[in-house]
């Protein structure tokens, strides 16, 4: 077998040289059913969660939202590729694959959502990471990455490899969901430092990473060099991404009153732009660095992001500011939509 290019990520900021880009196919909860929502939806302004219960059992395709948030990915993809970044997509799922594959119970009980690339996988150093997802609307996402893991990763240089699976159903009591008693880990909440890497993990019982999924990842990276850290962070906030933008050395977008325990010591002296709880919700730190020079930040009707321009481009940063209100208005944005598959500190 021909040995496939290098896959690598080492830094949150490093060169940005191939990436995956999602696919707008969702199938929300039918809330009718789908009792352990309620808690879920505590992660949306008040706003946003008025239009998901409006939106129960029905898809992006018959509401007219998959068309609407192609078409932000599409500009998202462009500035990639005015960077000379290679984007690969997830497969578009039929209802038939995922009605086979989990059931149409299944599909009304959790729903689908194949957008955010950031949260199925974890890429850290030469490992590629399938994960195990709390958030249950998200527990058909790896089905849309066979073909291009086959395609991309198989073959490479990168340890290919899954978190051992899980009986979801144990995670119920009484009727209520609780993601707590088990390794669960979503991409959104790891942040990769070099050896460094934060894991997030909300007081939320229903989404994001679990304390027993950082210890798991643990198992898997000291052994290898790496220092894993836990970050809890409060109820409101899906993960650490949500709260945390790290842009390059010694800058960060961050909402300080999202940590439990403050803000990690490893910022300590760090030239920090700071952003409301409020703001926060509204994904005004979920943008993406390309390098440590060029930053893509979202914007959307409710926040219009220009605070953080400004701050970033006072300290010399080429700044892209587009437009993804579709897209957060589900609570994901720039960075829960892509996941690098080369990303590399050059120098």
């Amino acid at each position: 077998m021909i040995m496939k290019s290098e896959i690598y990520v080492d830094y949150e900021y490093g060169d940005l040289k191939e990436v995956i880009v999602g696919v707008p196919l969702m199938i929300y909860p039918d809330l009718e059913v789908a009792d352990w929502a309620q808690e879920a939806l505590k992660i949306l302004p008040e706003s946003e969660r008025e239009k998901m219960i409006e939106r129960s059992g029905k898809s992006s395709m018959e509401i007219g939202k998959y068309d609407a948030m192609e078409k932000e990915n599409q500009e998202l993809i462009a500035i990639f590729q005015k960077h000379s970044i290679r984007v690969w997509r997830p497969e578009v799922l039929t209802r038939e694959q995922l009605v086979i594959n989990l059931g149409e119970d299944a599909i009304r009980y959790c729903g689908v959502v194949l957008q955010y690339s950031r949260d199925p996988i974890a890429v850290i150093g030469d490992n590629v990471i399938e994960l195990n997802l709390a958030t249950l609307t998200r527990i058909a996402d790896l089905l849309a990455y066979r073909q291009l893991f086959m395609d991309r990763v198989l073959g490479s240089n990168a340890k290919w490899f899954a978190m051992p699976k899980l009986d979801y159903s144990k995670m119920f009591e009484s009727g209520s969901y609780n993601k707590n008693t088990f390794p669960l880990l979503e991409g959104g909440d790891i942040h990769i430092l070099g050896k460094k890497i934060l894991v997030g993990t909300s007081v939320n019982t229903t989404v994001g990473s679990s304390e027993l999924g950082c210890t798991w990842l643990k198992s898997i990276l000291e052994p290898q060099g790496y220092d894993v850290e836990r970050v809890l962070i409060r109820e409101k906030f899906l993960h650490l991404d949500v709260v945390l933008s790290i842009v390059r050395p010694n800058l960060a977008i961050i909402c300080p009153d999202a940590f439990v325990n403050g803000i990690p010591s490893y910022f300590n002296d760090w030239k920090l732009i700071e952003v409301s709880e409020n703001d926060a919700q509204r994904l005004a730190t979920n943008g993406l660095p390309i390098d440590p020079n060029h930053y893509i930040l979202p914007y959307n009707e409710q926040y219009d992001g220009k605070h953080v321009q400004n701050e970033l481009e006072a300290e010399g940063i080429n700044v892209y500011r587009i437009f993804f209100g579709n897209h957060t208005e589900d609570g994901g944005a720039i960075r829960c939509s892509t996941h690098p598959l080369v990303r590399r500190l050059s120098g």
